[in-house]
């Protein structure tokens, strides 16, 4: 009850640190445009393998409490870290080239004169023997710091030169590569040769070019995107920038490879392979029943690198749930994704599970149906063993209620060996309220043509008040009732690109609710919470506007637009759909923030998700219907 621990002998072996640490970029305001400076010189206060060593920590008969023994570990480390804080400032990137020099002439001057004066004491050969031996220390010293003096001053400046370039992604790469390039170096496994050096020198040179090149096509176009027409200057002046910095960059990660090299080469100094680190251990197989548990296990190397890739080495806001070895490929579930490793290519094959329909055994392995742009589009993938195929459903189990269709009677998963269209369609034939048979359709098949703007439309409006007389006149007595609505909907989105097209391009989204309920279904609110526009409704014969209701077997586009892109406006579209049946939230692109809810007695499913690439339009069908019909 004294609240204190008793050891016998507490014993903390020495320890010897190499730290490493380099300052990241950060985002500048206008208002601190002007102190750009700054950020340079932070960027050149980085430290590089700072060498730090603590002694050894022993008592024995120890009766404290923990808060009084921890005060005195904590002192006697500290007191040593403050004797080596010049160690660690000799180790700033800024003043890495003079120390460096300084430490390697020196060297060479001490050899010069200590060499031949030991050389002298047993004799006149050794006297020329030490003297050869100081010369040629001396040499190599101030070679070697030159060299290497001049390696850290450019790599100084290519740091500073690639965060310059504002793009992310050629710094996060070149990021990427020079950490697998110092890891792979510290292990000492091999001796790389001058012909190694130089293979990875025009690497660099190569990358740079391509990522500049790359950057004259990809910036104007993503600013563009974003900003609108003045986005697009930005674009265009980042790009000029770019093409010029981003090859002066990678030649001068070559010249600093090579001159490191030759520094290694000449200089006669042992490195000392570093210990490769062990990974964080993952925690794998969360139960379905305790979805926040999970089960301490063994450290397994092959999970601790599967959640590696998940957590992109610790970079990504990802959590590891578990992982299963099929003979094709290693498949990973996270939190927010599905991910399946190619055993052959190492190619990785990456899906959200909202992206996800629904899933399925089959036979022979393991289906699953992802929402694509032009439709359901199945991945089967082959598992021989029960086990593994068990392993497989359970990691999908887990994620149920994110994905679109699973949790509801709108998949059929039948166990067929062949994964064709028959199979992924979602059946048409039962739903209430549909006067004639409707043959099978997988929505978003239309979405592969683009549609041609009529010469008769002038405006958004003309647009609208065209397909809105077509979709009118139409009813489920038709034969191909959801393929035509289908076309209507793509028409809707594709036209409206060639309505609001180059610099005044607006997003839009196309969303479209099936009743299946058998019943009718009160629309109650329909409005965009982001747009520049009315939410419009388009409706089948079997709308009752006066009344706001939808009959049973019905049909209501609902479509939208975004303002223009600007630098005060990203132009988004979020559209909020509410009945007595369900409520939704979608919207223009792929988000986290989509939500569609059911409620008491319905049922609702996505029988389309579908996304432009450049984020300029989705388009949506919903399917609601009676929970009680199976």
């Amino acid at each position: 009850n004294s609240g204190r621990i008793y050891f016998e002998q507490l014993h903390l072996h020495p320890i010897r640190i190499a730290l490493t640490f380099t300052q990241e970029w950060m985002e500048l305001n206008q208002g601190n445009e002007s102190v750009m400076v700054f950020q340079f010189i932070r960027g050149m206060a980085s430290i590089a393998d700072a060498p730090l060593t603590f002694t050894s920590f022993v008592v024995s008969h120890v009766f404290e409490s923990p808060q009084a023994l921890l005060r005195v570990i904590a002192t006697h480390y500290s007191s040593q870290l403050t004797k080596q804080i010049f160690a660690i400032l000799g180790s700033l990137a800024i003043l890495g080239a003079p120390a460096d020099f300084i430490s390697n002439v020196g060297t060479g001057v001490r050899d010069f004169f200590y060499e031949p004066i030991q050389g002298a004491v047993h004799g006149p050969r050794q006297f020329i023997e030490g003297l050869e031996a100081g010369t040629q220390s001396l040499a190599r010293g101030v070679f070697v710091g030159i060299v290497r003096g001049a390696a850290n001053v450019t790599e100084i400046v290519n740091h500073n030169l690639a965060l310059a370039s504002a793009d992310d992604d050629f710094i996060d790469e070149r990021k990427a590569h020079q950490r697998m390039l110092t890891d792979a170096m510290s292990r000492g496994v091999t001796s790389r040769k001058f012909s190694d050096s130089m293979y990875l020198a025009m690497g660099s040179i190569a990358r740079g070019v391509r990522s500049g090149a790359l950057g004259i096509v990809d910036m104007p176009a993503r600013y563009a995107s974003k900003h609108g027409p003045v986005g697009l200057a930005k674009g265009v002046g980042k790009a000029m920038v770019g093409a010029i910095i981003k090859p002066v960059v990678g030649v001068g990660d070559a010249a600093a490879l090579l001159m490191n090299h030759v520094s290694d080469v000449t200089s006669n100094r042992q490195v000392l392979p570093k210990i490769p680190k062990r990974l964080r251990r993952a925690l794998p197989s969360r139960s379905i029943k305790k979805p926040n548990c999970v089960i301490l296990r063994p450290f397994d190397d092959r999970a601790a690198k599967a959640q590696k890739i998940v957590t992109g080495g610790e970079s990504c806001d990802d959590v590891y749930i578990g992982h299963v070895n099929i003979p094709s490929h290693l498949i990973i579930a996270s939190d927010q994704c599905l991910w399946a490793i190619d055993r052959r290519s190492r190619e990785a094959w990456c899906v959200s599970w909202e992206e996800i329909s629904h899933f399925g055994r089959v036979d022979g392995g393991v289906r699953v149906v992802v929402f694509s742009q032009t439709g359901l589009k199945p991945y089967v993938f082959q598992v021989e063993e029960e086990q593994e195929i068990l392993a497989f459903l359970e990691l999908l189990t887990m994620q149920l209620d994110k994905m679109g269709n699973a949790m509801s009677n709108l998949a059929e998963f039948k166990g067929i060996s062949s994964p064709g269209n028959d199979d992924i369609e979602i059946s048409m034939t039962n739903i209430s309220g549909i006067k004639t048979s409707q043959g099978r359709h997988v929505f978003g098949t239309c979405n592969k043509e683009r549609k041609r703007l009529a010469s008769t439309i002038k405006d958004e409006i003309d647009l609208i008040e065209q397909c809105f007389g077509r979709v009118k006149r139409m009813g489920s007595e038709m034969t191909k009732y959801f393929a035509t609505l289908d076309e209507e909907a793509w028409t809707l989105v594709s036209c409206w690109g060639q309505v609001f097209s180059g610099l005044s391009s607006r997003r839009c989204i196309a969303a479209s609710i099936i009743n299946g309920t058998g019943e009718d279904i009160q629309i109650k609110s329909t409005k965009l919470l982001e747009g520049g526009s009315p939410c419009y409704s388009i409706p089948t014969k079997e709308f009752d506007s006066d009344h706001g209701v939808l009959h049973a077997g019905g049909v209501i586009i609902f479509f939208g637009w975004s303002q223009q892109p600007s630098l005060l406006q990203p132009g988004n579209v979020f559209m909020h759909i509410e009945t007595n049946a369900f409520a939704a939230d979608l919207a223009h692109n792929k988000s986290r923030d989509i939500y569609a809810e059911a409620f008491a007695g319905y049922e609702l499913g996505f029988l389309e998700k579908s996304y432009d690439d450049n984020g300029w339009w989705a388009k949506y069908w919903l399917l609601i219907r009676k929970s009680d019909l199976r």
